[in-house]
């Protein structure tokens, strides 16, 4: 079985620093890593490989610095890997470093593998656009937003995933599936492992192949199709505070009180015990009085 996992270096959430008079971003402040859903991505392709066998192919697209991430792969149990990059993808958007992506995807002489992660978006920008498109250049069935994978026993002898995937309002959907088939994982999907020193000591001293996107025969960009344009960069609004107004008709020793609690002391609870049939009738007859229902 093969297994590619499609990673990116993104900068770490807690160093991003938005100047609140320019509205630009403090890129100097970056402290770069790979981007946490990919980390899940590839731990899940390793699981897969310990349980089934196979190999695994990690890439990225990005400058010298994205060296960094496809070492960790390697420290972590990737067999290969590649690095795309060309001065002109800094200005691509995520439909063309997907194009790129499944050009390289395409080159081998063997067919495509047989699994594909990716992570479901990048801490920087969340667009989320890279793998469903990644997908549709290759041709491929996907599941987007896995929250949960298990390989079961068939006995075909081929693969069979179990698959939970996450959908909107908190509901959740169960699929079983067979490659080919591309995921994309959500960062919740697991704990990646933390690799050995001498595997990290190994993965310094390899040598990341690097290769030119433009040069590979199906690449063909399309920088028209990108539709996102960055209008402004600024940092959340933060929520207004609620402060408490104590009742005039109080004292001022409980007007202070309230002030101090937050407005919590005139606040009524109640503990209800009994069976569930009573509680339930409680809890509507209280949502009722309410006007909730």
């Amino acid at each position: 079985m093969r297994i590619a996992v499609c990673l990116k270096q993104a900068p770490d959430c807690s160093s991003v620093y938005v100047d609140p008079v320019s509205g630009e971003v403090d890129r100097e402040r970056f402290v770069q890593t790979l981007n946490a859903a990919d980390a899940c991505a590839l731990e899940a392709a390793l699981r897969l490989k310990e349980q089934r066998g196979g190999s695994l192919f990690a890439l990225t697209l990005g400058p010298d610095e994205s060296d960094e991430v496809l070492r960790v792969a390697l420290a972590m149990g990737a067999d290969t890997v590649e690095r795309l990059w060309h001065p002109s993808a800094v200005d691509w958007g995520p439909l063309t470093i997907a194009a790129a992506l499944a050009a390289r995807l395409h080159a081998d002489s063997s067919s495509l593998p047989d699994l594909i992660f990716c992570g479901e978006q990048s801490s920087d920008w969340a667009s989320g656009t890279v793998g469903p498109a990644l997908a549709a250049y290759l041709g491929l069935p996907q599941i987007t937003g896995v929250i949960g994978l298990e390989a079961l026993p068939d006995p075909s002898g081929q693969l069979l995933l179990r698959v939970t995937r996450r959908l909107e309002r908190g509901y959740r959907e169960r699929l079983l599936t067979r490659p080919p088939l591309l995921l994309t994982v959500h960062e919740t999907l697991n704990e990646p492992r933390y690799p050995s020193l001498p595997a990290h000591l190994a993965a310094l001293q390899a040598t990341i192949a690097v290769c030119d996107p433009l040069s590979l025969p199906q690449f063909a960009p399309d920088v028209e199709a990108e539709e996102a344009t960055i209008i402004e960069v600024r940092i959340p609004r933060p929520r207004p505070h609620r402060l408490a107004i104590p009742d005039s008709q109080l004292s001022p020793f409980e007007r202070i009180g309230e002030i101090v609690s937050g407005g919590t002391s005139r606040r009524q609870t109640r503990l209800l015990e009994g069976p569930p049939e009573e509680l339930a009738h409680e809890l509507v007859r209280f949502l009722k009085e309410r006007g909730f229902v």
